[in-house]
C-alpha cells in the first residue's frame, strides 16, 4: 500500500460515524429552534384568543343580565318563563360538569369555563326572579307547550343514551340535550313574540345572544383545526348550531314585530 493510500484509509476511518467524540456537545440545529419558537408563538396566540373569548362571554353575561332585568321591571311582553327556567337548568348542568372537569384536571381554560357558567347562572337566576316578581301572568299556554315538548325531548334523549350506555356527561348526549334545553324554548319564545309582541326582550340581549354563540362556535372551529372532528367537538357543534339557529328565529320574530 502506498503512502497516499494509507492516508486515505486513515481519513475514511476518522470520518466513519462510529468514530464520534463522546465529549462533543450536540447543539440544537436551526430547524429545532425554529420549531420551538413557532410552537411557543402559537401557544401564546391561542392563549390570547382564548382570553378574548372569555372576556366577551363575561361582558355579554353581565350586560344581558342587567339590561334584560331592568327592562322586565317595566315590561315582560313576549318573555316566557320556560325560556328562562330551561336556560337556568341548562346552565346549572354545565356549571356542575365544568366544576368537575376542573377538579379532575385543573387548567386555565377549565377555570375560565367555570367562571363563565357561574356568572351566566347568577344572571339568569336574577332575571327569572325579576320576571316572577312582576304582576304579569307567570305561566301561559306557550309555557305548557314548551315544557311538554322540551321535557319529552329531554326524556327521549336520556333514555336513548342510557340504552347505549351513555351518561349525561357524554358530549353527544349533552349536545342533543341542548337542543331541547335551549333550542325548543327559544323557538317557542319566537312564537310568543309574534303573538303578543317582543318589547320585553332587550336589544342588548338580541345582539349578545349572537355574539356569545358565535364566539363559542369560533372556539370550536379553532379546536377543529388542531384536533379534528372528535366526539367532544361534534357534541359542542350540535349544541351551538341549535342554539344559534333558534336564536336567529327569535331575532327575525323580534324585528318583525318592531
Amino acid at each position: 500500500m502506498t503512502h497516499r493510500s494509507c492516508f486515505d484509509a486513515r481519513l475514511i476511518v476518522l470520518r466513519h460515524p462510529s468514530n464520534t467524540n463522546p465529549t462533543r456537545t450536540i447543539l440544537p440545529d436551526e430547524h429545532s429552534r425554529d420549531v420551538t419558537i413557532a410552537a411557543a408563538s402559537k401557544l401564546e396566540r391561542d392563549r390570547l384568543i382564548g382570553d378574548v373569548f372569555f372576556y366577551v362571554q363575561i361582558f355579554s353575561a353581565l350586560g344581558f343580565g342587567v339590561t334584560q332585568g331592568i327592562l322586565m321591571m317595566t315590561t315582560t311582553e313576549g318573555v316566557s318563563v320556560t325560556w328562562l327556567l330551561f336556560w337556568e337548568v341548562f346552565l346549572l348542568i354545565n356549571l356542575s360538569l365544568s366544576i368537575r372537569a376542573h377538579q379532575v384536571q385543573p387548567s386555565r381554560i377549565t377555570r375560565q369555563t367555570v367562571v363563565t357558567y357561574a356568572i351566566w347562572t347568577i344572571m339568569i337566576l336574577l332575571d327569572t326572579a325579576i320576571y316572577a316578581a312582576q304582576d304579569s301572568v307567570i305561566w301561559s299556554a306557550v309555557d305548557t307547550w314548551t315544557a311538554a315538548i322540551a321535557l319529552t325531548g329531554i326524556g327521549v334523549t336520556v333514555f336513548i343514551g342510557s340504552r347505549r350506555k351513555l351518561a349525561v356527561t357524554d358530549p353527544l348526549v349533552r349536545g342533543y340535550l341542548a337542543v331541547f334545553f335551549k333550542g325548543v324554548p327559544q323557538l317557542t319564545l319566537a312564537y310568543n313574540i309574534v303573538v303578543v309582541g317582543g318589547s320585553g326582550v332587550s336589544v342588548f340581549g338580541i345582539l349578545t345572544g349572537h355574539i356569545t354563540i358565535c364566539s363559542r362556535l369560533g372556539q370550536i372551529l379553532m379546536s377543529l383545526r388542531e384536533a379534528g372532528w372528535d366526539r367532544n367537538r361534534r357534541g359542542s357543534a350540535i349544541s351551538e348550531i341549535a342554539n344559534e339557529g333558534s336564536w336567529i328565529v327569535v331575532t327575525i320574530a323580534w324585528f318583525v314585530v318592531l
